[in-house]
């Protein structure tokens, strides 16, 4: 039986923002197949594969504050996508950036890749 279901894909993209948060590094990256592909944002060039995620992640984790859902997660198939507020260190009441995420997910549930949408016109002051 396949360990991809709408719920597990809601439920990793919840992780993901957690572990942002909490700057698990280590979790982060288990929640990717080994060969994923990110590029955040979009248009930047990839990240492929973990040794790759681990350094992108521990920036992304060292410079975001707090990480959350801005809604619930929309679910088809092996597609999973969820509108992202990431709040800056050190500017967590000041400034955020609003994010698009889309991913994709194997059928043993791991994301296989994750394109974040988002650019300087989604920096908005708080």
């Amino acid at each position: 039986m396949s360990a991809l279901t709408d719920e597990h894909i809601a439920k990793t993209m919840k992780a993901y923002v957690d572990k942002i948060s909490a700057g698990d590094l280590d979790g982060l990256v288990a929640l990717f197949a080994v060969d994923a592909v990110v590029e955040d944002p979009i248009g930047s060039g990839p990240s492929i594969g973990h040794a790759a995620l681990r350094e992108f992640y521990a920036m992304a984790c060292e410079s975001v504050g707090r990480m959350e859902l801005e809604g619930n997660p929309r679910v088809r198939g092996t597609w999973g996508a969820c509108a992202m507020l990431a709040y800056p260190k050190g500017a967590e009441n000041a400034l955020v950036i609003e994010t698009l995420d889309v991913m994709s997910f194997d059928e043993a549930g791991k994301i296989t890749t994750m394109k974040a949408f988002w650019g300087d016109s989604n920096m908005r002051e708080l």
